[in-house]
């Protein structure tokens, strides 16, 4: 049972972010402005901290430890072993319900962004958050501190509206996204499942290259190596030596036919019609070799290659059978080559997610649509994120039933990276008319 929501109050929330319109997307900018690359995202979380204390909320930090290693989604990071988890909290924004007929809510999403790189891939500068035309450039703009500028910026509506929520809202802004999470969602749904915290849904905004549109999935991943032995030679007797790259290649290529003919076999609704939406060719799964590592001198034959690869997978596909078609794949080039058959390649598994996904019959997913297919005017269709994302941990680990939604954005980890402001201001308004809707609300003045 949610909330009706009158016109007479959507019509007070629209008029007020056209009113604060520059201030909100000010605040925004002040976000983009503050350095938060993976490892280094101190600053920006006390920015956060201060801004949710202005708001009201009972606010509280904490920092990963050692013990969020024993968690079954933690996976050790380079920037783990070069920073470790102190000066990088994690920040929790609690406003206790009225109480009375509502249901609580999560919010929470990742602050912590890629690095910047070379400026002179940059026609904006990166740290700025420029504006030209609808569109607002910088490091974090669509990855994601848009996503947790869209929080701060509706509760603090429903604050400024003398709107109290009946229902709990907890607000949670986490790092460590972009290098697995182990000292954000994984140490947060710890951190959440030892309090025995329970909220009836979550959401979890983000800005992505289909635009406004519900999102109830999120794609599995697994990283792997692959280790193929040659044997050493001075190029002057090169003919005695046997190549690793070589060797390599040919399991490069059986990946490549793998990751085709998973295309073609491998079906999952949402993520195709996410990638329709892009205006990108169709896929639910893609298969990557990435790496390729080999050779310490131009005048030896390498006795080693390592080759690396990624692959995503839906939430209709299991781990383990995706595992299968690797080693069978790799088997199946071993066995063909003589010397391969006597020297197997090594193959191991360095990395994965899980995949998650709910019903799109949710009452979270039915009134997320409805809200937006009302603010943007479109009829929007149920997608998935076919890349892994923070939502597993809240859906799997704390029971949670989660989705995603958030404005157009672009250039994700690249160069001039992008969020559309006006459908930010519009995601502002779904979340606000979210909230009061699933949690219920009263005026207090």
């Amino acid at each position: 049972m949610t909330t009706a929501v009158s016109s007479n109050v959507k019509e007070k929330v629209s008029a007020y972010l056209k009113e604060n319109r520059e201030k909100l997307v000010k605040d925004l900018q002040a976000l983009i402005q503050i350095p938060s690359e993976s490892g280094y995202e101190g600053p920006v979380q006390e920015h956060i901290r201060k801004k949710m204390v202005s708001l009201g909320l009972d606010v509280d930090t904490f920092e990963a430890d050692d013990s969020v290693r024993s968690h079954p989604e933690y996976t050790e990071s380079i920037v783990e072993r070069e920073v470790g988890f102190k000066g990088r909290p994690n920040v929790v924004g609690k406003w206790a319900g009225a109480g009375g007929k509502g249901k609580s809510l999560l919010m929470f999403t990742h602050v912590d962004t890629v690095p910047v790189g070379d400026l002179v891939h940059w026609t904006y500068p990166p740290l700025e958050g420029v504006i030209e035309g609808d569109i607002m450039y910088g490091r974090g703009t669509a990855d994601n501190k848009g996503g947790f500028g869209s929080i701060l910026a509706a509760l603090e509506i429903i604050r400024e509206m003398g709107l109290q929520p009946k229902a709990d809202i907890t607000a949670i802004s986490v790092v460590d996204e972009e290098v697995g999470g182990a000292a954000g969602a994984v140490a947060m749904t710890q951190r959440l499942q030892q309090e025995g915290f329970k909220a009836d849904a979550c959401i979890y905004p983000h800005p992505l290259t289909p635009g406004l549109a519900p999102q109830i999935a999120c794609a599995g991943g697994l990283i792997f190596k692959v280790k193929v032995k040659g044997l050493a030679a001075h190029n002057l007797n090169a003919q005695v030596g046997v190549n690793a790259i070589g060797k390599a290649i040919k399991i490069y290529e059986a990946l490549i036919e793998l990751d085709e003919e998973r295309a073609k076999t491998i079906s999952y609704a949402p993520f195709e019609r996410y990638f329709k939406q892009s205006n990108m060719p169709v896929r639910s799964t893609n298969l990557t070799p990435a790496i390729m590592d080999a050779g310490d001198w131009a005048y030896k034959v390498p006795a080693e290659c390592e080759l690396t690869g990624t692959v995503g997978y839906p939430p209709n596909e299991k781990l383990e059978d995706v595992k299968a078609q690797i080693v069978a794949a790799i088997n199946k080039v071993a066995s063909a080559d003589e010397w391969l058959t006597e020297h197997p390649p090594e193959i191991t598994w360095e990395w994965q997610t899980s995949a998650a996904e709910i019903s799109p019959d949710h009452p979270l997913v039915t009134l997320s649509k409805s809200n937006i297919d009302n603010v943007t005017g479109k009829d929007t269709e149920i997608l998935g994120m076919p890349t892994f994302s923070d939502i597993r941990l809240s859906i799997l680990h704390l029971d949670i039933p989660t989705i995603i939604y958030g404005p157009t954005g672009g250039n994700l980890h690249g160069a001039d990276e992008w969020v559309n402001v006006e459908e930010w201001l519009q995601c502002v308004e779904i979340n606000v008319l979210n909230i009061l809707e699933w949690c219920g609300f009263e005026e207090v003045g």
